[in-house]
Parts: C-alpha cells; sequence; structure tokens
C-alpha cells in the first residue's frame, strides 16, 4: 500500500499569510498617514496661534522694556536710565549736543573701545 499523496497545503498557506501581512502593512501605513496629516493640522494652530501671542506680548512688553523712548513734547530719544547710552551721554555733555545720527555713530565707536561690542 502506497500513501495517499500530500496535498500543497503548505505553499498555499505561506501566500496568505504573505497577503494577510502586506494587507497589515499598508493599513498600519494608511493610520501612520493619517496621524501625520492630523498633526501636521494641530502644529500649524499651534505655530498661528503661538505667533499671534508672541506679537501681543511683544507689543505689551516693548513699551516697558525699551531702553530708549522718545519724549512725546520735544520728539527728542532720551536714554532710560542706568543704561551704557546714558553713561555715554554722561561722559562728555557735549556728546548731548550732537545729531543722532552722530551721537550713535560715537556710541557705536564708544562702545568698541570699552569692550562692549560682541565682534572684536
Amino acid at each position: 500500500m502506497t500513501p495517499p499523496p500530500i496535498e500543497p497545503i503548505f505553499p498555499f498557506s505561506i501566500i496568505i499569510l504573505c497577503y494577510v501581512a502586506t494587507s497589515l502593512l499598508l493599513l498600519i501605513l494608511l493610520l501612520l498617514l493619517m496621524m501625520n496629516s492630523k498633526l501636521s493640522v494641530m502644529c500649524a494652530k499651534l505655530s498661528r496661534s503661538s505667533r499671534a501671542t508672541k506679537s501681543e506680548s511683544y507689543d505689551a512688553s516693548q513699551n516697558k522694556n525699551d531702553t530708549m523712548y522718545e519724549d512725546e513734547a520735544s520728539h527728542e530719544v532720551e536714554p532710560a536710565p542706568g543704561t551704557h547710552f546714558e553713561e555715554f551721554l554722561n561722559g562728555d555733555p557735549e556728546r548731548r549736543k550732537l545729531s543722532k545720527k552722530e551721537k550713535f555713530k560715537a556710541y557705536r565707536a564708544w562702545r568698541s573701545e570699552n569692550g562692549l561690542n560682541w565682534s572684536k
């Protein structure tokens, strides 16, 4: 007696397994793409809201933290007390009489002489 012939079940099960694995990978890829699109939308919303918040906070803090402020009556730039620019102007009373452009040119030179600049 001869044994009954073996049917090719093993190769067929491998083919089915490959199809199932491929479809699961495609499903995972689709889910990842959907998550990516949702995250990019959320990121765009956050960046827009943070830009609006930063500009509002900058406008509010700009008036408080400026080292220079404009005197509305005389329209002259007057330095805030305790700054390097105030120290520069107090060093020589003639500096206050210079034009705005000349003041800042002399101030830049004074800063480099005193080692207050970042560059060498």
